[in-house]
């Protein structure tokens, strides 16, 4: 029986297509319009971030991000642009997030979050009843050696 592939073309195949697959441009890598709306505030004076608005002025600015994308602008590219257009308040800083500009005001708990919300609660629910113990074996203790 004659083999189909020798050893050289399996091993060329083998090297070729992890190299093929990363060099081919994919679509998941692709630039989105909330991966540049997440580092910007929204135009308006609502506690979101623009990612999380759905107000009027929120839109008209992720229309003008879907269209700067398509035009074929970076992030980096994007943000420039927003800020250079409409100064720093098109920046989400530190600052405005104290000033009320809320990341992910919005959205709901993840997994993670929900994790850790009954993975504290079960901390606190036996934190609290080991103190109770404690603090009725000492009050009987101190009471067994007064008598």
């Amino acid at each position: 029986m004659k083999q189909f592939f020798t050893r050289k073309a399996v091993l060329f195949f083998c090297l070729l297509m992890p190299i093929t697959y990363v060099i081919s441009p994919s679509s998941a890598l692709a630039l989105t319009v909330n991966e540049v709306a997440k580092d910007l505030a929204c135009p308006c004076e609502c506690p979101l971030i623009l990612e999380d608005c759905n107000m009027t002025c929120g839109l008209e600015w992720k229309n003008e991000i879907g269209e700067l994308i398509n035009k074929g602008m970076s992030k980096q590219q994007i943000e420039d642009y927003f800020i250079g257009k409409y100064g720093d308040d098109a920046r989400i800083t530190s600052l405005q997030k104290i000033q009320g500009k809320i990341y992910q005001y919005t959205r709901s708990f993840d997994k993670a979050d929900w994790v850790l919300l009954w993975a504290g609660l079960l901390v606190w629910v036996f934190l609290m009843f080991f103190g109770l113990y404690l603090g009725i074996k000492k009050l009987f203790f101190i009471k067994s050696q007064d008598a």
